[in-house]
């Protein structure tokens, strides 16, 4: 006789006692314990129906019969995303995130994991699995696919499939000091700009003035493209932030909301700055859309925006800068200047504070002591009278 599987059971055997029927089953349970269970009836059938719903709960199995210890783990993923994907339908979550989940279910977790039933799911063997990826691609393919597993496995857990979720336990991730984001010194910025503003190809596709804008306020590449005329006030001298451009399949560019509630922020910018987009208002001769548009006006791809400036720095001295090294650069810059993890969020939209903080006090604090200091890091030279530093404005 075949060995019974992690939460499988064996055949029925109902005997009759007296006025009642008793069903006895034996089970073996996720721990690997074989088990044996009875339950009693008024019919063969009531007591059948009883015993099999008693190994249910026994097992956790109980919430949804669709997934059950013998279920696939490709077949759940599959589940998962179909929920994510009307989570994304209510705007209560990404597109783009949606995409990059059906990704790596696609090409990491379903040619290493998906053959295993959910009775076969162990920390151990999870584990190994995404140890084999860090190994195979990379810490960034790792981490995403660890989240995902336990996106699927908590999922799963509130389905009643899975007694607990076996990601919890997984040895710690640990990005490589050497990895570590690199940031510009205020000479290679200096350097690196020259090098954009001498470059035709880079002039042509609108780079020398988005790098310094990103500069100036520590956005995202997709919030920067996603900034309007609308959302600028020059007279006052702030940005709001609001949405961030993204690519969602089937669909195009779309203008999404930024990715956070910490990320929907009011910025002040360095008067450097609002000197650079008063000229480009100007120069532009437009008052609608996007400030850096595609040449007809509308949205552009950050992923193209991304391969012009990889097409520039490509063989350069400059060949390990992306657009988020802009970001790194101004947090780096604002940490030597002596402002606190709070104002450094606050600036480049993280969410990681705490929950007093969020809840509390809210994400809408302005940035003007740091705007002081990026008032005077203004990499062209050209001497803007500062503005006072002012808490209230």
């Amino acid at each position: 006789m075949k060995p019974l599987g992690l939460g499988e059971h064996g055949g029925l055997t109902i005997v009759r006692e007296g006025s009642s029927y008793v069903a006895y089953l034996r089970y073996r349970d996720f721990a690997g314990r074989g088990r044996r269970i009875k339950r009693s009836g008024r019919s063969r059938a009531e007591a059948s129906r009883e015993v099999l719903k008693a190994v249910k709960v026994a097992l956790g199995t109980s919430g949804d019969d669709e997934y059950t210890a013998k279920t696939t783990f490709d077949d759940a993923a599959k589940g998962w995303l179909e929920m994510f994907a009307a989570q994304v339908e209510r705007g209560a979550r990404s597109p783009s995130t949606y995409d990059e989940y059906r990704h790596v279910v696609k090409r990491v977790i379903e040619p290493g994991v998906g053959s295993l039933r959910l009775g076969e799911l162990t920390t151990p063997r999870l584990d190994r699995f995404v140890q084999a990826v860090l190994v195979d691609r990379g810490y960034a393919t790792a981490k995403l696919t660890r989240s995902v597993l336990s996106g699927i496995c908590s999922w799963l857990v509130r389905r009643g499939a899975i007694p607990s979720n076996p990601v919890r336990d997984l040895t710690p991730l640990e990005l490589d000091r050497d990895r570590t984001a690199r940031a510009l010194s205020f000479e290679e910025v200096r350097t690196w700009l020259a090098i954009l503003d001498s470059n035709e190809f880079a002039q042509r596709h609108d780079l020398p003035e988005l790098a310094r804008f990103m500069l100036a306020t520590g956005l995202r590449l997709g919030e920067a493209l996603g900034v309007t005329w609308a959302d600028l006030d020059l007279a006052a001298g702030t940005i709001a932030v609001r949405r961030t451009i993204i690519r969602v399949q089937g669909k195009g560019l779309v203008a999404n909301r930024v990715k956070s509630r910490a990320s929907e922020r009011g910025l002040i910018l360095p008067a450097w700055c609002i000197e650079l987009l008063k000229q480009r208002r100007v120069r532009l001769g437009g008052f609608d859309g996007p400030i850096f548009p595609d040449s007809h006006g509308g949205w552009r791809d950050r992923s193209n925006v991304g391969k012009a400036f990889r097409r520039v720095r490509e063989g350069s001295e400059f060949d390990w800068v992306k657009t988020h090294t802009y970001r790194k650069t101004v947090a780096t810059l604002l940490d030597r200047s002596g402002a606190t993890a709070r104002m450094i969020a606050d600036q480049l939209g993280h969410s990681r504070v705490s929950m007093t903080q969020d809840v509390y006090l809210g994400r809408r604090a302005t940035n003007a002591t740091n705007v002081v200091v990026l008032e005077a890091y203004n990499p062209d030279g050209v001497i803007v009278e500062p503005r006072a530093a002012n808490p209230d404005q």
